[in-house]
């Protein structure tokens, strides 16, 4: 699937489909290769399915889907949808009108000559998300995008049951119908929105979606100087395998928050392959067998594998020293107060700890409450993902042992 990296480089090549934006490389268009040579930081190829440049309401998007060994693969398709350009009254528009007001349509002002009431571009992005899934029925569909782009992309995701991972987005919860608001509600871990601790424009709406996670990318501490340059994407740092890097100054929750997105994305990734092992029954479609030749079923049943295991590890180690702390905490308060009031009591200090806002339910017990239940659910997903590689492998063997061609190609 694709990496975080490139879906940091795509949303940031949708602002080239804006056809008034100057000082850009090119304008994507339908049939356009974007090469690791022409976009800067992609790890592969990837081809334009589709784009949109709306000059009525000023939004833009771009479809794209990967090159695997020379062949286009629309098993997966990612659609990135374009942020503010500040020198588009329509974008600025839009940022007042529904970010902020909620409201998903347009009222161009008299003062701009011709006063109507037009779509907002949250309606037509989701008229562009349902042209790619009527063009590309059985393609897994990803949304990303940066600011009003990534607004926009958990909006669609969330109506349309998609997994999303975006940048620096507002909060669209305040537009979602009830039934995005359930689906959110019933799949936590789907809808991803880095957003830098500093970023006054990401960080507005709230996070009533549960799609923020916010990390500190600010690089030596908050400069208010450069306060926009916590909004921009190239703040983002990728490993080798173009995950994100949490920034060492975030918090302990903030990294394990990200750690546990990724695993659940890598989890949504397991159960994909499995549903289409499943619904194939041992036998391969062209565009599966473009999956599996990949080389994405060795990823997953070796690289993953490790990954998984490591990772959920990790996150059920440190949710259980965060509760260790959280005592050390308690016993470390209550033996500095009574150093401070000797002539009180044991009971009094307690007392006098319990006014001042520290007691051992808000410090330990509430505290323990929380990381129990984040363990109970990294358990879960250890759970849920041991039960899907089974069923990977199963459904691999099948496939293998009906084409032996495949077996060389794979080379277990």
């Amino acid at each position: 699937m694709t990496t975080e990296k490139d879906l940091n480089r795509l949303a940031d090549t949708s602002y080239w489909v804006d056809k008034g934006k100057e000082n850009i490389p090119f304008n994507p268009k339908k049939g356009t290769i974007l090469t690791p040579k022409t976009i800067k930081g992609l790890t592969q190829s990837y081809k334009v399915l589709k784009v949109e440049d709306n000059t009525k309401n000023g939004m833009q998007a771009m479809a794209v889907a990967p090159i695997k060994n020379g062949v286009v693969d629309t098993s997966e398709v990612i659609i990135a949808y374009a942020g503010t350009n500040f020198d588009d009254n329509l974008d600025r528009l839009t940022d007042t009108t529904t970010v902020v007001g909620g409201n998903m349509d347009l009222s161009i002002p008299k003062w701009w000559g011709s006063p109507e009431k037009v779509e907002g571009q949250a309606v037509t992005a989701q008229k562009f998300a349902i042209s790619i899934k009527e063009n590309y029925p059985k393609a897994v569909v990803t949304t990303t995008g940066h600011s009003l782009g990534e607004y926009l992309a958990i909006y669609i995701a969330a109506e349309n049951q998609w997994k999303n991972t975006g940048f620096n987005g507002p909060d669209p919860y305040s537009i979602l119908s009830d039934e995005a608001k359930q689906w959110i509600k019933d799949n936590p871990g789907l809808l991803v929105n880095y957003r830098n601790k500093h970023d006054k424009i990401g960080n507005y709406g709230g996070n009533k979606t549960g799609a923020a996670i916010l990390l500190d990318a600010s690089k030596g501490g908050y400069n208010p100087i450069k306060s926009l340059d916590y909004h921009d994407l190239s703040a983002w740092q990728f490993d080798k395998d173009g995950n994100l890097v949490a920034p060492g100054r975030s918090s302990r929750e903030s990294r394990l928050a990200q750690m546990e997105a990724t695993t659940r994305y890598q989890l949504w990734n397991l159960s994909v392959l499995s549903d289409k092992l499943r619904t194939s029954h041992g036998g391969l479609s062209s565009s599966e067998e473009i999956f599996i030749n990949s080389g994405e079923a060795i990823i997953i049943l070796n690289g993953v594998s490790t990954m998984m295991e490591d990772g959920l590890a990790t996150v059920i180690k440190d949710y259980q020293q965060a509760i260790t702390e959280a005592e050390e905490l308690w016993r470390e308060t209550v033996e500095r107060a009574q150093g401070i009031g000797m002539d009180l009591s044991y009971d009094e200090v307690i007392e006098a700890l319990a006014n001042g806002g520290a007691s051992q339910r808000s410090i330990v017990i509430e505290a323990t409450a929380f990381y129990e239940q984040k363990i109970d659910s990294a358990k879960q997903m250890l759970d849920e993902y041991r039960v899907l590689m089974a069923e990977i492998q199963t459904s691999i063997d099948k496939q293998l042992a009906n084409d032996q061609q495949l077996a060389k190609e794979i080379q277990f």
